[in-house]
């Protein structure tokens, strides 16, 4: 008995996905506008922060079909966790602060600091509490379990005691930022505590020809673009997110469209089917899609195939 059991529903072989930063609303309304027809889905990574309790409904409606994952509220950098800053008392104002020095905004834990230019970092601990914070109101808007991931501000931060505080919360996985392009073979992450996306607005349409003609070489495939609605405006990319969704998407003949977390999720019940002698069996929750004897079998949670 031959089993090959790495085909996504529909007996495909490569995923399209996308993760997109911020939770800025106008802009991925539009995005959404684009991608929804075409049946492209993936993941929203939002600062809670800036979403407001009483338009939930309106959240909800907006999002509903994607994933959702936690970017941190207020979208701090990390303070050193080395360095012993000293916070002034003193208003901040960027033409005269001092570089060397903390200054308190009007969020308890936040404070403005110079690095290259200013920006709004946190302490560990505070830095933490965001995280948390953030987690607890996306599942009050979207209900228990709606975020399993956490998706870095900025860039994947420095200090270890974070990433730490990420796994022992329970995330599954947590996005870093950066360019992958094609370098792994568009092979599904290897690492989910430090994974990253393979194209941006700026190299979508090179990216997916390139991901499209990849030769099958038997194993699931991961094409991630990201990284935020609003660099679709600024670059003035909206038609190539438009071609990209009418060249790749409605294609579940070639392409499986899910979240990350949905992607993750059914590698996972691949990683767990039991091949046996005579049978397999599938303890996993998900319905998974194999070949057996080059024949396709549909394999329901929790079932046994014997040919």
């Amino acid at each position: 008995m031959t089993v090959d059991k790495n085909y996504f529903p529909g007996w495909v072989r490569k995923s399209i996905t996308f993760t997109n930063d911020d939770g800025n609303i106008p802009y991925d309304t539009k995005f959404i506008e684009i991608l929804k027809p075409y049946g492209i889905l993936g993941t929203f990574n939002i600062c809670s922060n800036s979403f407001s309790m009483e338009k939930a409904d309106m959240y909800r409606s907006l999002y509903r079909g994607f994933g959702i994952q936690n970017h941190c509220d207020y979208h701090p950098f990390a303070l050193d966790p080395d360095v012993n800053f000293t916070v002034s008392e003193d208003e901040f104002d960027p033409e005269s602060a001092n570089p060397d020095m903390l200054y308190k905004t009007d969020v308890e834990g936040l404070y403005y600091f110079h690095a290259h230019a200013w920006r709004k970092g946190a302490k560990t601990v505070d830095y933490c509490r965001f995280i948390s914070d953030c987690h607890e109101k996306l599942e009050k808007i979207f209900g228990k379990g709606a975020s399993r991931g956490f998706v870095w501000p900025f860039c994947q931060q420095k200090d270890p005691k974070i990433l730490e505080f990420v796994k022992e919360f329970g995330y599954r996985s947590a996005r870093k930022t950066g360019t992958l392009k094609d370098e792994t073979g568009f092979a599904l992450p290897a690492d989910r505590m430090a994974w990253t996306y393979n194209a941006t607005d700026g190299n979508l349409l090179e990216l997916a020809e390139i991901y499209e003609n990849y030769p099958d070489d038997g194993e699931l495939k991961f094409f991630c673009f990201g990284l935020h609605s609003v660099d679709y405006e600024r670059a003035e990319k909206w038609g190539d997110l438009a071609l990209f969704a009418k060249k790749y998407g409605n294609r579940p003949e070639d392409f499986y469209y899910a979240s990350v977390d949905d992607i993750f999720d059914y590698e996972d019940a691949v990683a767990a089917l039991e091949i046996k002698e005579d049978c397999v069996y599938n303890p996993s929750d998900i319905t998974l899609y194999i070949k057996v004897d080059g024949q396709r079998i549909t394999l329901m949670p929790k079932s046994t195939y014997t040919p």
